[in-house]
């Protein structure tokens, strides 16, 4: 019986298989940064709608360039624009289909069954115990997806084909260069508590005695089941009374 020949590639032409780099080329000029990931960076520029959370967006953008001192109008920073207009735009309807009705539909079932009453203090501590973690996972899943899918060539646009995380990690390979300007953890710090953002744990804003009763009966709200969320609350529902 014939043996079949397997062959096995280096590292150095899987890298090239897999960036189209050709054989007379260095492969160290097509290779990441270490650490981009990890990095704290800032952007030279923002582009944003003129939503409600933009301003304070675009007021941290404009205060830490400023530290820097890296443009004479750091306002000029900020570009505006309608969010129809992104070149992401295909996410937000990938975002709907795909997670945002999926937690929708839950949500209604309750609010229809009048299981749950917006106007009850207890009932939005207890949603919200139960869905924020659970929503906010789906979402780091979702952005991950994101990150590694592969876009296509797109005619009369000047858009990178390949994977977001691919081009972030290899810039040199599709022309681009990294602008972004270092930041230490503290200056992020100085400018959240300037501005009261992420001010404290998710959970800060939840009574101390719901919170603990909570923890008795839930206490890996992050780790329950997107589809067994609304049955998560109902549970609490059932158990937790306060006047």
């Amino acid at each position: 019986m014939a043996t079949r020949q397997v062959r096995r590639y280096t590292a150095e032409e899987v890298a090239r298989i897999i960036m189209d780099i050709p054989r007379n080329s260095d492969i160290s000029d097509f290779e990441g940064e270490e650490g981009d990931h990890e990095s704290e960076m800032l952007l030279r520029n923002l582009r944003v709608d003129r939503g409600t959370e933009s301003g304070k967006m675009a007021t941290i953008q404009v205060y830490l360039l400023n530290k820097h001192e890296v443009m004479n109008d750091p306002t000029d920073a900020i570009i505006y624009g309608p969010s129809t207009s992104n070149k992401i735009e295909r996410w937000w309807c990938e975002l709907h289909e795909r997670l945002e009705k999926f937690f929708k539909e839950q949500l209604t079932v309750l609010l229809r069954g009048r299981e749950f009453d917006p106007h009850s203090v207890l009932d939005r501590q207890l949603l919200a115990y139960v869905f924020t973690p659970v929503v906010q996972r789906e979402c780091d899943i979702f952005v991950r997806y994101w990150n590694s899918h592969r876009i296509r060539v797109q005619d009369k646009l000047e858009i990178p084909a390949r994977a977001p995380d691919h081009i972030f990690s290899f810039l040199g390979y599709y022309g681009g260069s990294n602008m972004g300007i270092p930041l230490h953890k503290d200056e992020l710090r100085e400018v959240a508590d300037l501005l009261a953002v992420m001010d404290g744990d998710v959970f800060d804003f939840i009574d101390p005695r719901v919170k603990r009763e909570c923890l008795q009966l839930l206490s890996n709200p992050e780790k329950v089941e997107s589809k067994d969320a609304i049955e998560a609350f109902r549970l609490l529902k059932r158990n937790i009374k306060f006047p």
